[in-house]
């Protein structure tokens, strides 16, 4: 592939100041707005901190997903801390017994606070996968995985249910429920890839259990694979830092600050569920970045949730997956489904794609493969218009890049652009190519983030607002992905 390193310095000015001053005009675009939502808001924000009265501004509350997990560690802190008192004293004195920690010290978080239907539910969802693995059978995982998932959005609707636990109650069951569909499938299919080799004692209930039940990934993720759980290390042979601990914990602390800071002078949160408020900004030029920003804080909020239950994990010995990766240095979907969510892109590569093809299937295969791996993120994620939207949009992109990929790498391709363009000409086509998929990619993010209707707005707003709103974005996500091109490689890692 074409080196964005072949650049001048110049050139390179140029798009990093494109790229910088289109992120800092956005914001400030999104800034001068805050006064609009507030009296045009269909409900009043919550007051905001009043640390500075002279400053003091109501903030947008309207993300239910952060306030449910602002309202989950405010309850269930102790039990975070319980957690790391408890695997630290059976780390250094009874190794043996850390997954019997694991699993109590969950049952006790949630037999205190759950309503006794919701842990009938959920302690059935984890049994029947331990039943499950010893048939050997991967279809009838798959097959009690259906029944799962419909059962998951039957619950979802009934009302009978969601009144007696509470709002709250009702969406920390239905999001633990389907992380936990994930670590059963894990749990059994890793057995059955296992069952070849001779040691399979660390798949007996005890071990089990202590993954399933693995507290600070329980509701928030991310996802671990059982094979990442089982080779975690422990013992006194397997020291901990503590000080590393306390910084990542920190870590995600601060980046909860900033993001709670930052909603209350940026209500994005709002803009992402009432198009009005984005039809409000100066221009549909303008109005993308409100789609950048809607991408932006929703990465800021896995940073903080995932980077929670990470901290813990590698603290506990599990090599656990990578934090996200900011949407500002993604410029290829596969990259986004890889780097953003490592867990869950593990989980669906391996059990799902990688069953179905290998690697030198043919691309037909490949296709049918990768359309039946949307399907499962589509039925796992709800049955919803907007995120089957999403979906279908992800695939399409995958395999528009594919080609794409198959295109640039043909030996006459390479050698018509070499001959006729140069290195540098070459890579500069390489780019503009390329930009042509990452905007609808990058679009399609605010369909999951926002729903349909924004989606549909910023859609139309891309393709439907004339050649010369359509030329500016181009350039803008050209630059952005020449920045995204230069920053990867000066990070990626030099081979001797």
């Amino acid at each position: 592939m074409p080196n964005a390193g072949l650049l001048s310095r110049c050139e390179i000015f140029v798009y990093f100041g494109v790229y910088i001053a289109y992120i800092v005009v956005g914001l400030y675009k999104i800034y001068e707005l805050r006064d609009h939502i507030v009296k045009e808001a269909q409900f009043q924000f919550s007051d905001g901190w009043s640390l500075l009265p002279f400053l003091r501004r109501r903030r947008d509350d309207s993300n239910d997903e952060l306030e449910n997990f602002g309202d989950f560690i405010a309850k269930f802190w102790p039990f975070y801390l319980l957690h790391a008192i408890v695997n630290g004293v059976l780390n250094w004195k009874w190794p043996r017994l850390l997954c019997h920690g694991y699993a109590a010290v969950c049952a006790l978080a949630l037999g205190l606070n759950l309503h006794w239907t919701s842990l009938a539910v959920l302690v059935l969802l984890v049994g029947s996968y331990f039943l499950v693995s010893l048939t050997g059978s991967k279809r009838l995982v798959w097959l009690l995985s259906a029944g799962w998932i419909l059962w998951i959005n039957v619950m979802k609707n009934n009302t009978w249910w969601i009144d007696r636990v509470g709002y709250a109650e009702y969406v920390m069951v239905i999001v633990t429920l389907s992380w936990s569909l994930l670590r059963g499938c894990s749990f059994a299919l890793s057995k059955f890839g296992a069952q070849k080799d001779v040691n399979t004692s660390s798949y007996d209930l005890i071990q089990y259990l202590g993954y399933a039940m693995y507290f600070p990934c329980l509701t928030y993720g991310p996802i671990i694979s059982y094979q990442r759980f089982a080779a975690r290390r422990q013992g006194q042979g397997a020291p901990r830092n503590w000080l590393g601990f306390i910084c990542a914990v920190g870590r995600s602390a601060i980046w909860w600050l900033l993001m709670q800071c930052g909603l209350h002078y940026f209500y994005i949160h709002y803009m992402a569920r009432d198009v009005r408020m984005v039809a409000m900004m100066d221009s549909v030029f303008w109005q993308h970045s409100a789609g950048y920003f809607m991408g932006q804080f929703f990465f800021l909020y896995y940073v903080v949730t995932y980077g929670l239950g990470i901290a813990f994990a590698v603290h506990d010995g599990i090599p656990a997956p990578s934090r996200p990766r900011c949407i500002g240095r993604i410029h290829f979907y596969s990259d986004m489904w890889k780097y953003f969510d490592e867990g869950l892109y593990e989980f669906l590569f391996k059990h799902i794609y990688a069953e179905l093809c290998g690697k030198h299937s043919s691309p037909a295969r490949k296709f049918c493969a990768t359309a039946l791996t949307f399907a499962f993120v589509f039925v796992w994620h709800g049955c919803y218009t907007y995120v089957l939207i999403w979906s279908i949009l992800n695939f399409l992109c995958l395999a528009a890049e594919k080609l794409y990929k198959s295109l640039i790498s043909m030996p006459t391709y390479q050698t018509w652009t070499l001959r006729h363009l140069g290195p540098v000409g070459a890579q500069r086509l390489h780019a503009m190519l390329a930009t042509q998929l990452f905007i609808p990619a990058a679009f399609s993010n605010v369909y999951f983030i926002g729903g349909q209707e924004i989606g549909d707005f910023l859609m139309r707003g891309a393709y439907l607002s004339g050649v010369g709103n359509y030329m500016a974005l181009c350039f803008c996500s050209y630059c952005f992905f020449q920045c995204s091109e230069l920053l990867l490689a000066k990070l990626k890692p030099k081979t001797t």
